[in-house]
């Protein structure tokens, strides 16, 4: 492994994100001092995670000692698969399961408090096809399904109590309508307990 260092000055963003364009991933706090004060929080954070060319993890103190699981936010549409890919190979590199996080496109109707609740039978059937092809690719790694009714920020940030990884993607449609940028982006990123990657919906394995 080789390692450098650079310092840089003025436009720190910016640079940041000209690194993402030949990066695997950019890794950041979730507090800075400097240059990088506020680099998560705000709008210079969300446009970095918006805009980086590669996948974007931010570390936040670990409350935890490992558990062997990456929980990945999908919503059910080829837009998610980076993010999905991602934490499948996130999973293989740590030997860890993945959990599947999906929103139900049905209106809640019934009192879950955490926002779990059974599939329906025709949804479960949809997300089994479309996340056959990664138990494929990835036959060695533990795939859980689970549903996510309601607003996906307290069921995500209760997922990652017990995550060693949060992934989401830049983009997201039905229940995870926003997911980085904006509201929800704020209260994943404030309220996970791991670290947290954001996948752009362009990005692909090298």
């Amino acid at each position: 492994m080789r390692i450098s260092t650079a310092l840089v000055t003025g436009a720190v963003i910016e640079r940041l994100k000209t690194e993402t364009e030949t990066a695997d991933t950019l890794v950041v706090g979730n507090r800075g001092l400097g240059g990088f004060a506020g680099l998560v929080v705000g709008s210079v954070g969300l446009g970095l995670a918006g805009y980086a060319g590669c996948p974007l993890v931010v570390v936040r103190r670990v409350l935890h000692e490992g558990s062997g699981e990456v929980v990945v936010g999908h919503d059910g549409s080829s837009y998610a698969d980076p993010a999905l890919e991602y934490a499948m190979e996130q999973a293989a590199a740590r030997r860890a399961r993945v959990r599947v996080l999906c929103a139900s496109r049905y209106p809640i109707r019934a009192p879950h408090p955490a926002g779990y609740g059974p599939l329906p039978v025709g949804e479960t059937a949809e997300l089994g096809q479309r996340l056959a092809p990664w138990r494929e690719k990835y036959p060695d790694i533990e795939v859980i399904e689970t549903i996510v009714r309601g607003h996906p920020v307290p069921a995500l940030a209760a997922a990652s109590r017990g995550a060693d990884l949060l992934v989401v993607g830049s983009r997201g449609l039905g229940g995870f309508t926003g997911l980085v940028l904006g509201s929800v982006s704020h209260g994943v990123l404030h309220r996970s307990r791991c670290p947290v990657a954001v996948v752009p919906t362009s990005w692909r394995p090298a």
